[in-house]
């Protein structure tokens, strides 16, 4: 029985024993860690340059003038001169329109012009008549004579007013022609010779569309960033899908001075000649326009600036140690971003830099090349 319970506690003993001697006989290992102070950053200055960028935007042409032919007076088409795609000249006629009722108010507008010059006439001669005989002492009334040229005054002012419904008529007559008010080319035609046309209708609808194409307007819309660097008759490129590798020029001719509120851009518009009509209205195209800011701007490579959940900035390198500068995007070249945000000329930042490299700590840096012996983070 106690040698039971001897082995029981030599049993307890080792046990307690045993892990007591694993724990002495492992030596503790001495770890390795890189610190900072150990890495060298390359940097590179910011720049100040007035640099300029080709943007590219997209942009629509349209017509010069664009108009769509309605009939001022009710009537029916009597001919069409004209169809979809003939060029026309200002002045020509279009179309002719007949109505049998402004014929007939014309005719009795003239009758009646008519009648009022009869009647002036025999006002006239009564007058004259009157006159001569008055030099006679007594023998004609001084009312007589004053009702007379009162007759010839009635008269006289009626003879105007019939005189000019007459005119009224004669224009409402040439209201029946259609006739281009400039050069240009039909475009659509949407009426037929028979057809009722005029402005009592309920719905009226053009007779004729046309645009002046030999000199189109090219509209684009400018994003609110690169508003007021772009000034009138600045020279641009641009391209359409129909002429691949093709090249057209321009230059700005008018500039909105407007930002509209729902896009956030600003129209512009280049006037184009098109003498060959090789351009058309409605042709999308991607317009070059050459920016560049007024006054110098601060560059940084693109590697040096960092987007991540903190926001976009550049770790800017002072006394030693990294420091987060919040920046925003202006224009981008092939190689470098405009930064604009609380940096300097001439200030050195990391050229490859990342949300891995901490804020306010202490970092070797290599301007140009690295220190021997040092790892650069590329």
């Amino acid at each position: 029985m106690k040698l039971r319970i001897i082995y029981l506690v030599l049993f307890g003993g080792s046990a307690v024993l045993l892990p007591a001697c694993s724990s002495e006989s492992k030596k503790p290992t001495e770890t390795t860690t890189e610190t900072v102070s150990q890495v060298a950053y390359e940097t590179v200055p910011v720049v100040a340059e007035q640099r300029s960028k080709a943007l590219q935007l997209p942009g629509e042409f349209l017509a010069r003038y664009d108009v769509a032919l309605f009939a001022k007076v009710n009537g029916f088409i009597k001919t069409l001169r004209v169809d979809v795609g003939d060029r026309v000249r200002r002045g020509q006629v279009l179309a002719v329109m007949e109505a049998p009722e402004l014929d007939a108010d014309l005719n009795r507008a003239i009758a009646d012009q008519q009648a009022a010059r009869g009647r002036l006439e025999v006002s006239k001669l009564t007058y004259r008549r009157l006159v001569q005989t008055a030099k006679t002492p007594g023998a004609v009334a001084p009312q007589e004579l004053d009702v007379a040229k009162g007759q010839l005054m009635g008269d006289s002012a009626a003879y105007i007013g019939k005189s000019q419904v007459v005119t009224s008529a004669r224009q409402m007559k040439q209201y029946l022609v259609l006739t281009a008010p400039f050069n240009g080319i039909i475009t659509e035609r949407l009426l037929s010779p028979g057809a009722f046309v005029g402005p009592s209708q309920k719905d009226p609808q053009p007779v004729l569309k046309l645009k002046e194409v030999e000199r189109l307007r090219l509209q684009v819309t400018v994003p609110e960033v690169y508003a007021g660097q772009l000034r009138q008759h600045t020279p641009v490129t641009f391209s359409v899908n129909a002429y691949p590798g093709e090249t057209f020029r321009g230059r700005i001719n008018r500039i909105s001075y407007n930002v509209e509120r729902a896009v956030r851009a600003e129209l512009i518009e280049i006037e184009v000649n098109n003498p060959g009509l090789k351009l058309m209205p409605g042709m999308f195209t991607q317009v070059g326009f050459p920016v560049q800011r007024r006054e110098k701007s601060l560059y940084v490579p693109s590697t040096a600036v960092v987007t991540s959940m903190e926001g976009t900035y550049v770790i800017a390198v002072r006394g030693g140690k990294t420091h987060y500068v919040p920046v925003q995007i202006g224009n981008e070249t092939d190689d470098l971003l405009e930064v604009i945000g609380g940096l300097k000329s001439g200030e050195p930042v990391v050229a490859k830099a990342s949300d891995d490299i901490r804020n306010d700590i202490a970092i070797r840096t290599s301007p140009v090349a690295p220190a021997p012996n040092a790892v650069v983070v590329r």
